[in-house]
């Protein structure tokens, strides 16, 4: 009976019939695949990269891989790793290029692994990965590794044929970040549903002394029990504040003609600019996407201007969104609407 287990490249098959990859060995019809056709199909999984261990796993001899992959224009960008000629460059073919040319345990971490995982909406440039202590960092250009003495293999899963950190090893092998950066990634990671502040502090507990892990701690600490619209809303009040934008602070109502009135998230009441912070900007279900529809026809029959602000465009974009915050200031101000007073930033 076949098992799953993990090899330093990610998880194969074993059987007593020999080792497969884990999108079995058949061609499609039914037909047994041969050796190199498996290593061929293995070797696009991981977005063209290839190595003797993996070779010889497939049933192809040392001397046949080097051999094949020589005389057919595969390159060498480490030793012992060959890339398939035509497969363009990309994030994930370095990370699957520096995991083949180790022995030991790697995997993509720090804002590069959240990216994998969904967490990120854009890759990093240069790559970032740890690697088990104990050996040299593969030295490939586009990326960038640090040794893990508290890497694990259970902190590693194949995302996309990449070995790529879980969760809450994300958040530890970014540690070293700064806290406004650590606490936008743990955000991320848990408006994505990869982990919670929780499950980060309890996997802190048990990997040692890290660079910043004092930060990390405070971090999570102040975001546990909390909600990204909760933490969102006081960002955006402490970052306005600081701007001189003067926004009220408490729950302010703003008086609707149905009588049901609103209740102003971020209020900017020299202007009556009402801030909308939300942790997705298009929600994921009909309901709340009708609802959030709903309340801004409900501003209509107000003076009050409503600026929605998604949490990705001030983590990414900031000066974007003081951009149309003061716009609806200045259009406010034509209208005769609030004090006439131009924005702090003007």
């Amino acid at each position: 009976m076949a098992r799953r287990g993990a090899t330093r490249n990610g998880p194969v098959i074993h059987s007593r019939a020999g080792v497969r990859s884990d999108t079995g060995a058949h061609d499609g019809q039914g037909a047994p695949m041969s050796a190199a056709a498996e290593l061929r199909r293995a070797v696009t999984e991981r977005h063209g990269v290839a190595d003797v261990h993996l070779a010889v796993t497939h049933g192809v001899a040392k001397h046949e891989f080097y051999r094949d992959t020589a005389g057919t224009g595969w390159s060498a960008p480490l030793p012992g790793v060959r890339v398939r000629k035509g497969v363009p460059r990309s994030v994930k073919r370095d990370l699957a290029t520096v995991a083949a040319a180790s022995t030991h345990l790697v995997a993509a971490s720090e804002l590069t692994a959240a990216w994998l995982l969904g967490a990120r909406q854009r890759p990093t440039r240069p790559a970032t990965f740890v690697i088990a202590y104990g050996t040299d960092v593969p030295n490939l250009r586009g990326t960038r590794g640090r040794r893990a003495r508290w890497l694990l293999p259970s902190d590693v899963e194949v995302r996309d044929g990449v070995p790529t950190l879980v969760g809450p090893a994300v958040a530890v092998s970014a540690s070293r970040l700064r806290a406004e950066q650590l606490r936008a990634l743990l955000i991320d990671l848990g408006f994505n549903g990869t982990c919670t502040p929780e499950e980060v502090l309890d996997r802190l507990d048990t990997v040692g002394p890290v660079p910043g892990r004092g930060t990390l701690r405070r971090e999570c600490e102040r975001l546990v029990g909390r909600t990204v619209e909760s933490i969102f809303q006081e960002d955006v009040l402490e970052a306005l504040t600081e701007l001189g934008y003067r926004p009220e602070r408490s729950t302010f109502r703003i008086e609707t003609s149905d009588g049901v009135g609103l209740t102003s998230d971020v209020a900017l009441k020299d202007w009556k600019v009402s801030l909308e912070p939300e942790g997705d900007a298009f929600h994921s279900s009909r309901e709340q996407r009708r609802l959030d529809r709903r309340r801004m026809a409900a501003y209509a029959g107000t003076e009050w201007a409503p600026v929605p602000i998604d949490w990705r465009d001030w983590r990414d974009d900031r000066g974007h969104v003081l951009d149309a915050i003061d716009a609806a200031i200045e259009s406010q101000r034509r209208r005769g609407i609030g004090q006439d007073v131009p924005p702090p930033r003007r």
